[in-house]
């Protein structure tokens, strides 16, 4: 428990550290044009993917849906 104390401490002072140099800025900028570009690739996938399945997502038209098998 001390050593994550330690740990922990030890973390926050280097990065309180970089975040004052300015250093995280940069990872901050390369998280966030990940995150834009994978949300525009899913949005695009899902348009797509909308159009491919749409024609089915048709109800059976009333000619079909109330007949009755024919006996012989």
């Amino acid at each position: 428990m001390i050593r994550t104390l330690i740990f922990g401490a030890i973390a926050g002072y280097v990065g309180k550290k970089l975040y004052d140099e300015g250093k995280l800025t940069e990872f901050k900028d390369d998280l966030v044009a990940r995150y834009n570009q994978a949300r525009s690739d899913l949005d695009n996938r899902r348009a797509s993917d909308t159009t491919l399945t749409s024609p089915n997502l048709a109800t059976p038209t009333a000619g079909t849906a109330g007949t009755a098998p024919l006996t012989p």
